[in-house]
């Protein structure tokens, strides 16, 4: 037990030096290559420690944790680099806390103009859009704000915090199934999580502890709470409203009423007819107008200008949206819904199939099914994670520019894994897993 325990202190002060060196680098933009060298390093050494170190003893997973902890502690005092988001999360606050609803002026309305100052508002993106983060989401900001203040790094803090919970809720999923906990490594010691949600400070990570909270409530047969819990996660990020049927299947229409009344309740607060009607409408822009990172929609982009020289750029996002739809309703109908397990296994490949069709697949965005890779660690979604910083090489660009090469070398491999998988009709790394155990 001892040798295991000093293999796991070396890979974990190893890690520690790199995000260390990757703090020291200043501005992330203007030292990419360096940047993304040091993440595929470390996304080399905690496979290393998965694939070559089992995990035998409590005492072995305590380390992980503190590990865990301390790399996350690490990148929390860092300027997130990589994305402006904290900074949309603390003007919203400040807008709220002037008593104005954020949902009802764009950050470049007329109306505003006595909120802004030299630090936030030039930070923030998309001026001329109205907010497009949700009621949950908006009370953290708030809480957060009306604590702290504009401090960058305690709204970072509130997200990197709710990302560890969510990381202690796998720990006790995966006991309570009975599952390997050698893949707690995958979100423990994961690049991914540490470096989107304690140093970019992505709101997601609500999203995450909170559908996560509900599946482990579902398992305990606490329908209420898991219904209101995965209400929670919706009203924090849009996009597991895709699980609706599953749960439904699971909770009966009883618990599901109950728990969206909690949501609807915490909708009243912000939305009135005039104030939905600008969200909705930010929202429809967004999937509109925003490219960046995509698969599919870029394939059928290229097809259309290559083979019928038209521009389809803002044609193709609605004809992908129905068919997400029409994919979610083939695993409603095709996947058993037998237990907390199998609702979780189905949202994760709606999620997927969301993140194939989507016209805008920023990094952290993989966390929507990303969060269930403790549990099915499908190659393809491991190799995804570590490959979608390979996206920021775009920002190296002036203007902001993705090289086809970058986009290929992300995406080749992660379609190619994820046939691979779908044929096996489980995990490349199950057998393995189980042979070890």
């Amino acid at each position: 037990m001892l040798k295991q325990l000093v293999w796991f202190a070396l890979m974990g002060v190893s890690q520690e030096l790199l995000w260390i060196i990757i703090c020291s680098l200043g501005p992330l933009r203007e030292h990419t290559g360096a940047f993304i060298g040091l993440i595929f390093l470390l996304v080399l050494l905690y496979l290393w420690a998965f694939f070559r170190i089992p995990i035998r003893s409590r005492q072995a997973v305590w380390l992980i944790m503190a590990f865990a902890l301390l790399f996350r502690l690490t990148v929390l005092f860092s300027s997130p680099h990589q994305s402006e988001d904290v900074y949309r999360y603390i003007w919203d606050a400040r807008v709220a806390s002037t008593g104005i609803n954020p949902y009802r002026y764009a950050p470049d309305a007329a109306e505003l103009e006595s909120l802004r100052d030299s630090r936030v508002y030039p930070m923030i993106n998309s001026k001329p859009y109205v907010t497009a983060y949700p009621p949950v989401s908006q009370i953290l900001f708030r809480f957060c704000y009306e604590i702290f203040g504009a401090n960058v790094i305690a709204m970072k803090a509130i997200f990197s915090l709710l990302e560890f919970l969510a990381l202690l809720v796998v720990w006790k999923l995966l006991l309570v199934w009975d599952r390997s906990i050698q893949t707690i490594l995958l979100m423990a010691w994961n690049p991914f999580f540490i470096f989107e949600f304690s140093h970019s400070g992505h709101s997601d990570s609500a999203m995450i502890f909170l559908a996560l909270l509900s599946i482990y409530l579902l398992h305990c047969g606490r329908k209420g709470w898991a219904a209101a819990s995965y209400a929670g996660a919706v009203l924090a990020k849009l996009h597991p409203a895709l699980w609706f049927p599953l749960f439904l299947r699971r909770t009966g229409w009883k618990y599901m009423i109950a728990g969206f009344a909690t949501g609807l309740g915490l909708i009243s607060l912000y939305f009135s007819f005039d104030t939905g009607l600008r969200y909705l409408k930010s929202l429809v822009l967004y999937f509109r107008l925003f490219e960046f990172n995509a698969s599919i929609h870029y394939f059928i982009r290229f097809f259309g200008r290559v083979v019928f020289n038209e521009s389809w750029d803002k044609l193709i996002g609605p004809y992908l949206g129905a068919v997400l739809i029409l994919i979610a309703l083939l695993i409603y109908w095709k996947f058993p819904i037998r237990n907390a397990q199998d609702v979780l296994h189905a949202g994760f490949w709606v999620m997927t199939a969301d993140l194939c069709l989507a016209t805008t697949v920023h990094p952290w965005y993989l966390s929507w099914a990303a969060l269930a890779l403790p549990f099915f660690p499908y190659a393809f979604m491991i190799y995804w994670t570590a490959a979608c910083f390979l996206s920021y090489i775009a920002y190296s660009y002036h203007p902001v520019y993705e090289p086809a090469w970058a986009l290929l070398l992300e995406y080749l491999p992660v379609y190619g894994l994820m046939g691979w998988e779908l044929w096996r009709r489980r995990p490349l790394l199950l057998s393995r897993l189980e042979r070890r155990s």
